[in-house]
């Protein structure tokens, strides 16, 4: 069974999650994730759009897709799709994978700077899997275990999400984003983003209710409604 590309409107086995994203507290835009996932596959597709005041400041938007195999919560990317528009930098592009390798990257990644070999690169999740691997609803034993090259065609980074504190209402776990290569800006290679995750415990599973990521702009999180 091939799993279709999410459609977000129309799919009503799809696992819906919105967000509101806020910057320093501030309302600035809503993110929704749009999955399904069977024994062996799974699809995902995320998109966001800055809303109210700050959209007229900053228009900005993604929407961005993935879809793969799945064994024993081991995720296996099969295909990518990215579209993003920031101001002047945009982005548009293909993944295709073969073997846990982008064999395949077409488009324009919005960096003029020679990326990471891919063959490097075996085995590395794409960035909206292990947005879905991390805040898919989960059995609570397997929380905090995130730890995985993350790979876009162009950059190479590794999110690290492993340290946990059990609460009477959930579990936190706290990690780092950590940005390795392939960046335009060298300041911004060898960074660690420090990243938080909160997830409220219902029976055994657990649902991510809010994410903190500490940024230069200021701390971003994103709230579950």
């Amino acid at each position: 069974m091939v799993l279709a590309p999410c459609n977000l409107a129309s799919a009503d086995d799809l696992v819906h999650a919105r967000y509101d994203v806020r910057l320093i507290g501030a309302k600035v835009g809503e993110m929704v994730i749009a999955s399904r996932e069977t024994a062996t596959q799974y699809s995902t597709r995320a998109r966001f759009k800055t809303t109210g005041a700050f959209a007229r400041l900053s228009n900005a938007s993604f929407d961005i897709s993935a879809r793969g195999r799945l064994a024993q919560d081991k995720f296996m990317p099969q295909s990518y799709r990215e579209i993003t528009s920031e101001g002047r930098h945009a982005t548009n592009v293909k993944i295709s994978y073969k073997s846990g390798i982008a064999t395949e990257i077409s488009g324009q990644t919005g960096d003029g700077k020679a990326g990471v070999d891919p063959k490097k690169m075996r085995g590395a999740l794409d960035p909206i899997t292990v947005v879905y691997a991390t805040l898919r609803q989960q059995p609570a034993s397997k929380a905090c275990s995130i730890d995985t090259n993350v790979y876009d065609g162009q950059r190479h980074a590794r999110l690290t999400l492993t340290s946990r504190k059990e609460t009477s209402q959930g579990i936190t776990c706290t990690g780092y984003y950590w940005r390795i290569a392939g960046y335009s800006s060298p300041s911004r290679e060898n960074t660690k983003v420090p990243i938080s995750v909160q997830y409220a415990q219902v029976s055994d599973q657990l649902i991510a209710q809010k994410i903190t990521v500490h940024t230069r702009y200021g701390k971003v999180t994103l709230h579950r409604r």
